[in-house]
């Protein structure tokens, strides 16, 4: 799975349970990929890590999310039966704020802006393979 642009990758969690943690920071998501499983709903903790107001974004999972620097939110979504799913800032997702949600390492994004091949990551935590991502 890639994503255009580029992607400041700050790494992967598992969903333990049906919650997980994710801070936005200036300027990525971390974790920057979650593994969750297909058809969980999720409650997502949020919080802004970072100096500027950012967002949580995906048309896919229908969340708009928008938190002031400093500020948490929990938001809940129902993840897909299959695939993988972009999130972003709609803010500075040109300046590599953007991840997925996915099942399975080498999963195909499903919906949502920012699919397509030949994504590329910058970031000194970089994962990224010449065919996408390393979910290890």
């Amino acid at each position: 799975m890639a994503l255009s642009g580029t992607t400041n990758d700050h790494g992967t969690k598992a969903v333990s349970g049906n919650e997980i943690s994710v801070d936005l920071n200036d300027f990525f998501f971390d974790p920057t990929f979650i593994q969750g499983q297909p058809g969980q709903t999720l409650t997502i903790h949020l919080k802004n890590a970072g100096t500027t107001t950012h967002t949580f974004t995906s048309a896919a999972l229908g969340v708009d999310k928008t938190l002031q620097k400093g500020e948490t939110a929990d938001v809940q979504v129902t993840l897909p039966q299959s695939g993988a799913t972009e999130y972003h800032c709609r803010f500075h997702q040109s300046s590599g704020m953007q991840g997925a949600v996915f099942f399975h390492a080498g999963d195909a994004l499903s919906g949502g802006s920012g699919a397509g091949a030949g994504g590329s990551s910058s970031s000194s935590s970089s994962s990224s393979t010449a065919g996408g991502y390393d979910y290890n």
